[in-house]
């Protein structure tokens, strides 16, 4: 079962117990940062059936430092929420951010939301 919502430039959809959070920029500024964390809190909130929650990057090629912070506060809220979060379809430069400032260590990577779901 899937659904689809659509806020300014972040898509949604649910897939049974999946929440796929797809932006739609090539920058994730300031805005664009405050949207993806307001739906990713609505869609799986606490009340949420939601256990896995799946951030496609693919469309982004931007992705300032001010964007690494709010991850993580994004990966701690899933967390207390029990909930896993998993990045996928990244750029490879910025793959290579995450691996600088040793992000990697912190958060699950996928080549595809297929692969992240599997």
């Amino acid at each position: 079962m899937s659904e689809q919502t659509q806020s300014q430039a972040v898509l949604l959809e649910k897939r049974d117990a999946t929440a796929i959070v797809r932006p739609q920029v090539k920058m994730m500024d300031d805005d664009q940062l405050k949207t993806l964390i307001r739906v990713i809190d609505e869609a799986a909130g606490a009340d949420s059936a939601v256990k896995l929650v799946i951030l496609d990057l693919s469309r982004v090629s931007i992705f300032p430092s001010l964007a690494l912070g709010l991850l993580v506060q994004i990966s701690r809220n899933c967390k207390a929420r029990d909930q896993k979060l998993k990045l996928a379809a990244l750029q490879p430069h910025i793959r290579r951010v995450f691996a600088v400032t040793r992000l990697d260590r912190v958060f699950q990577f996928a080549d595809s939301v297929d692969g992240a779901i599997e």
